[in-house]
């Protein structure tokens, strides 16, 4: 193999290498070793050659390499000891003075006989290895003669040994102690990088076929993706490799490779009128097939295709014609072999073609299932025909989550009908497929793009608005959002009420359209079996309930819509609901259920879910005081998010960096977080995500002195909510307000108000700030109860951190605790309390002290919770001096 294509083999094998890397950094005590496996093109001999380089480059190792290949059992041995020939002499004379004559480097001294070689290669490389720690790499260690291997498994467990090898599985016997690093194969991004760049450019169908086909091996996706670029690659090897087989079993792999699936051998026999079981046999014998159950499989992709390119065109559609014959009983592959036998429009072969997608689509085959479609409307003579099944594709490759796949079919939907109906319907899941891919802005232009003739809209012009309103919450758009009211004017009379209510709540959140709804309008009785249609309203109406503020509702309609997805696999999971699902739980106080279907793996090939998924990880750990994991999940979330396209998941990662840095101590950084959530002038930059996070920010900004800087955004948000509030809106307009010293009556209104147990944080929130608020004006017996009240509520959710901020709070007002510390500060305590009380923020005080903002923030945290004070715009210089 070439070294450009063992190095592309790489492609893809980050976490291998890291594995290895850590191997190499071990301490020498730990005896490092590790195997890794793969088969043949599986990259092991590549990622071998590159985990060493490091070792070699850094000098830190004697790095001896050995290779399995044919020759005699000695020269391994040979190998070893030629590699350290300059150390032996330095090694006492018993030790050294072997190895030195087997090498001939000592003469009058008798050379080891054979028998001896183990041993006395085993004490050389132990001797030098006390010196200087050595690495010993074994490729193709299955080739390798099993006493040398034993040699190898003996030396790994001498310290500053490391070991590390390659071989094919199972593992040699001498081996199998050793820890093993299995080559996967390789997912469809790692696959699509391997296979661009390489010759002509692929369309996505081509790609997808050499995806399925390679089965993820590198070697496979790397001469399937471009033919003609590696002469003497693995193609090359097993086609002479088939070419040495007898006559028979020739011709039985070429009609195996026809089939294009594993197959009983008595079938393909059948069809290729070869009756001795012999050419099995010598196919067997030779490593080319397996069997597996009754059937027989190729051992590798592209033993496959060596055999089918091992014949002439002639002879495959032979080979095709025959399989036909004989495949009367199975339907949808008989329709792939008469394909296969002709070319042209037909539409017998294209009614056939499409009937077999419906077999695979059943079975959950998306690949075939596509292709089928998409070859089924290549042989339709009608061009209206072909539309209409090049849209049932589109719908198949948007299951199968390949968006380009999805894209390239709508394009070609797009040639060939002016038909708005099918557009239509052919742009939903090419719309979608697009949404989920983390590419919302292309998506609203699909949408947007739908022709659209004079009266009624096309059919599904509602689920195309709705879809669109997905596309602008995403973005955030104002564009976007303003654009949705002619896609929803283009929709006709007596639209479904729940789809129509979604689509007004992204366009004027303000007006509450969502309330004309009930809290089970139009949805299917509980217990009821639910159709796809079924799911896709019960999900539209979960997130109309939940942007309404009506989290219950929400959770109860979205746990039901999900239920199929998630516990059943679908392939395609509806409009985000498992985002708002996970939120509304976050708001109704099932953090545990949260976390569950947070960390459901659901969201493969589907960015936008996968890093929203990731920001409410990052925020219920901030909400559980779990700090540190917040920060960091947010810091590697934020560098595959494009906050542009994900305008959702930027603002969740935004809060849960105030939160946790507010837990932290550190309140000026958590209101740059909290306050970035807003924009220059205040207005939210989510609609409704930011402005849920008011009261965050204001307690934030009451803790760090930017009572002015957060008024603009609290009218802005007053204005955003409309005249007529709902419930939760009320509760933090009111808290927020009285946190900037507008109003300080909202902190009763906040914690008094009897909706305010559906949303337990915020309820907690609203009775810690008015307990503090109230212990501040002498209340005690009322701070108290209050106080109570919110750490029962956080320590019943697990938020740890607000739970100890109450507790302290109450020992601050507890007889003998009144507003005198208990615990002196420190020097440097107190110097950080009396800047910070003087109106300077973090920034300057670390500055002013030489000290980082971070050490300032932890400093204020301890401060505040000795005085007994929630945030800076209580510390007072009297109490700071009365703690030294």
């Amino acid at each position: 193999m070439t070294s450009s294509s063992a190095g592309e083999q790489l492609t893809g094998r980050d976490v291998e290498l890291a594995r290895i890397t850590r191997l190499l950094a071990a301490p020498p005590g730990d005896r490092p070793a590790l195997v890794i496996t793969g088969g043949r093109g599986s990259g092991r001999s590549s990622l071998l050659a590159a985990g060493i380089q490091p070792a070699r480059r850094a000098g830190r190792h004697r790095v001896l390499t050995l290779a399995g290949s044919a020759g005699p059992a000695q020269r391994p041995y040979l190998h070893l000891l030629l590699a350290v020939r300059h150390d032996l002499a330095a090694l006492p004379a018993a030790i050294g003075g072997p190895a030195l004559a087997f090498l001939g480097l000592e003469p009058g001294t008798r050379a080891p006989h054979h028998s001896e070689l183990p041993s006395v290669v085993a004490a050389a490389v132990t001797a030098i290895a006390a010196g200087s720690p050595v690495l010993i790499v074994v490729d193709d260690a299955d080739h390798l003669d099993p006493r040398v291997l034993a040699t190898v498994a003996r030396l790994s467990a001498v310290p500053s040994v490391a070991v590390l090898a390659a071989s094919r599985a199972p593992l040699p016997g001498p081996l199998a102690g050793l820890p093993v690093l299995e080559l996967s194969p390789l997912g469809r991004e790692d696959a699509d990088r391997l296979i661009a760049g390489r010759g002509r450019p692929l369309t996505a169908a081509d790609r997808a076929a050499v995806r399925h086909r390679a089965g993820g091996n590198p070697a496979a996706l790397i001469e399937l993706g471009d033919p003609g670029s590696l002469a003497g690659g693995l193609l090359s090897v097993f086609g002479a490799e088939i070419g040495r087989l007898p006559a028979d079993a020739r011709v039985l792999l070429r009609y195996l490779a026809a089939a294009g699936v594993p197959a009983d051998p008595e079938l393909i026999g059948r069809a290729a009128r070869v009756t001795d079981a012999g050419g099995w046999r010598a196919a067997l014998s030779a490593g080319l097939v397996a069997r597996t159950g009754k059937d027989m499989v190729f051992s590798h992709p592209l033993v496959s295709e060596a055999a089918y390119r091992s014949a002439s065109i002639h002879l495959r559609v032979r080979a095709h014609r025959d399989l036909a014959a004989v495949l009367i009983a199975v339907p949808e592959q008989r329709a792939g072999q008469l394909a296969a036998a002709g070319s042209g429009a037909d539409e017998q072969v294209a009614a056939g073609l499409e009937a077999a997608a419906g077999i695979f689509r059943d079975r959950g085959e998306l690949y075939r299932a596509t292709a089928a479609m998409q070859q089924s409307a290549d042989r339709s003579p009608v061009p209206g025909e072909a539309a209409r099944r090049l849209v049932r594709a589109v719908a198949d490759a948007r299951d199968l989550r390949d968006t380009a796949w999805a894209t390239e079919l709508y394009a070609r939907v797009r040639d060939l009908t002016g038909d708005p109906d099918l557009l239509a319907e052919a742009a939903w899941p090419a719309a979608a497929a697009t949404l989920w891919s983390g590419r919302p802005h292309e998506a609203y232009g699909i949408l947007a793009g739908v022709p659209r003739p004079g009266g009624p809209g096309p059919r599904n012009a509602l689920d195309l608005a709705a879809l669109a309103a997905t596309a602008a919450w995403l973005t955030g758009d104002e564009e976007h959002r303003l654009g949705l009211i002619p896609l929803l004017a283009a929709v006709a009379p007596e639209p479904d009420p729940i789809a129509t209510a979604y689509v007004r709540q992204i366009i004027a959140p303000e007006d509450h359209p969502g309330r004309v709804l009930g809290d089970a309008a139009g949805l299917p009785p509980d217990g009821a079996p639910l159709s796809r249609r079924d799911r896709y309203r019960l999900a539209l109406f979960g997130m109309v309930a939940w942007t309404e503020d009506r989290s219950r509702p929400a959770v109860a309609a979205l746990r039901r819509a999900l239920a199929g997805d998630l516990f059943e696999d679908s392939p395609s999971p509806g409009f985000g609901m498992q985002l708002a699902l996970v939120n509304a739980l976050l708001d109704t106080g099932e953090w545990e259920l949260a976390h569950r279907y947070a960390s459901m793996p659901t969201a493969g090939e589907m960015p936008t879910m996968a890093v929203g998924l990731a920001a409410l990880r990052a925020l219920l750990h901030a909400l559980r005081g779990e700090n540190g994991q917040a920060l960091r999940l947010a810091r590697e979330t934020w560098r595959r998010l494009d906050p542009q396209s994900n305008r959702p998941a930027h603002v969740r990662l935004l809060r849960a960096c105030g939160l946790a840095c507010g837990n932290d101590g550190d309140h000026d950084s958590g209101y740059r977080y909290l306050r970035s959530m807003f924009g220059q002038d205040g207005r939210p930059l989510h609609p409704y995500l930011s402005a849920r996070a008011v009261a965050d920010l204001a307690a934030a900004a009451a803790r760090s002195g930017r009572h002015d800087d957060a008024r603009p955004v609290l009218d802005q948000v007053r204005r955003a909510a409309g005249a007529d509030p709902g419930p939760r809106m009320r509760i933090l307009l009111a808290l927020g307000g009285a946190l900037l010293g507008e109003d300080e009556d909202g902190f009763r209104r906040a914690a008094g108000d009897p909706a305010g147990a559906r949303w337990p944080h915020e309820h907690g929130l609203a009775h810690l700030h008015h307990g503090v608020w109230l212990r501040r004006n002498r209340s005690t017996r009322d701070a108290r109860a209050a106080l109570s009240t919110a750490a029962e509520i956080f320590t019943r959710l697990g938020a740890t951190g607000s739970a100890e901020l109450a507790h302290r709070e109450i020992a601050v007002g507890a007889p003998g605790g009144p507003d005198t510390p208990v615990t002196a500060l420190t020097a440097q305590e107190r110097q950080v309390a009396e800047l910070a009380a003087a109106g300077l923020n973090n920034r300057l005080i670390a500055e002013r002290l030489f000290l980082s903002a971070r050490t300032v923030g932890t400093h204020l945290s301890r401060v505040y919770r000795k005085i007994g004070v929630t945030g800076r715009h209580e510390l007072r210089a009297d109490l700071v001096r009365a703690s030294s």
